[in-house]
């Protein structure tokens, strides 16, 4: 779905990773409706896949994903080790940009917090930690998180606005993920870039936003160089 956004930001001297979820969601969910118990059947994909889960009785069940309630995310530890460890091989000057679409956006919401909290550990004197390599953060059609927990090492999900520098993208057709949360989620970062597109929950594929891509990361590189 993202072939023609990747060959343009390949022509534009970008390599770029694809990264698997780790959590595989089931084809099937029990649900009890007046005692009784009924077998709903979760779409037609097969090998669908999640960053984390937000219930540990039914992997499968997002009825929580927008409701704005503080919880647990289930299997997170799990995906941000995944992190971890590609991170871990990246070079320490190597530009390094994230993006995520949906509940991935939401997961880089959660990258962008340990990138943020790492650098400031870095410019204190404590050892570079993998998620510090990360420069910034694209977040499609995203929603803010509503995990509670510690993240890693102790970081927290706090309050206070990332000083993590970022593009969040959205449609305005969006009924899955209405424009409002990744409005809200915009806000979680200090000065953060826009881009509204006129489709629903997708990733279009035109050439304006392949530009303001680019041009987000054509910036943010030449900064870090400097």
């Amino acid at each position: 779905r993202t072939k023609k956004l990747e060959k343009r930001l390949n022509q534009a001297g970008y390599d770029c990773a694809y990264l698997e979820a780790p959590h595989i969601l089931p084809m099937t969910s029990m649900i009890e409706i007046e005692r009784q118990k009924i077998q709903l059947t979760n779409g037609q994909r097969e090998n669908a896949r999640a960053w984390f889960m937000y219930s540990d009785k039914d992997r499968a069940d997002t009825s929580l994903s927008l409701k704005e309630i503080p919880m647990n995310y289930v299997g997170l530890d799990t995906s941000i080790l995944h992190l971890k460890d590609f991170l871990s091989q990246l070079v320490n000057d190597q530009f390094c940009a994230i993006l995520g679409f949906s509940q991935g956006a939401t997961f880089c919401h959660i990258l962008s917090i340990l990138a943020a909290a790492k650098r400031v550990k870095l410019h204190s004197g404590v050892d570079a930690s993998p998620f510090s390599k990360i420069d910034c953060s694209i977040l499609l059609s995203g929603f803010t998180s509503m995990h509670k927990g510690p993240l890693c090492d102790d970081v927290h999900i706090s309050n206070d606005a990332l000083n993590c520098r970022s593009l969040h993208i959205y449609g305005e057709k969006d009924t899955s993920v209405p424009i409002f949360h990744g409005q809200k989620l915009a806000r979680c970062f200090l000065d953060a870039e826009t881009y509204i597109h006129p489709k629903g929950h997708v990733i279009p594929q035109n050439r304006d936003l392949s530009d303001k891509i680019i041009n987000f990361l054509d910036s943010e590189s030449d900064y870090i160089r400097t």
